[in-house]
């Protein structure tokens, strides 16, 4: 009896250990271009690098934070390369193998930031998805949410 047990005992031990450092969770998408993840026991706040998505309460903005949840309802890898001035980790992330942002851009769910990355590859993925009429760009002039937000700033609060 005394063996079955610590046998159990050692088997329940490993599993949580193994739990544990199953590396990143996606645990909410906040919008098209920000996520919670937990890690290692720690929750922290990943701002995408290379984009700008509609907020939540601008034309576009739920359906750009459902695109983003659908892509990464499964294993997630996270680069994170620093933070931003509100406290808000940045980096890259993946959602099996594909890379968020590229993502987003290429189905005209987000803005290419050409001024904060030189990843010019994604300018060519916004102009495609311009051309082809996707998300945003269904839009005849979507309002881009930099300018958005200086409008109506505060007026709104991202909820979490």
């Amino acid at each position: 009896m005394f063996k079955q047990l610590k046998a159990w005992l050692l088997f329940m031990l490993c599993s949580v250990s193994a739990l544990s450092n199953a590396g990143p969770v996606l645990q909410k998408v906040l919008d098209g271009d920000t996520v919670i993840i937990r890690d290692q026991g720690q929750h922290y706040r990943l701002r995408l690098l290379d984009i700008d998505a509609p907020e939540l309460q601008q034309t576009g903005g739920k359906q750009s934070q459902r695109s983003l949840r659908e892509l990464c309802n499964g294993l997630i890898t996270v680069q994170p390369t620093g933070t931003d001035p509100y406290g808000r980790t940045l980096g890259h992330l993946f959602c099996n193998e594909t890379d968020a942002s590229q993502y987003q851009i290429s189905q005209g769910m987000a803005w290419f930031t050409s001024r904060y990355s030189n990843r010019k590859e994604l300018g060519l993925l916004q102009q495609q998805a311009q051309q082809q009429g996707l998300g945003l760009w269904e839009q005849a002039d979507p309002v881009p949410p930099w300018i958005w937000r200086k409008r109506y700033g505060q007026h709104y609060r991202q909820r979490e």
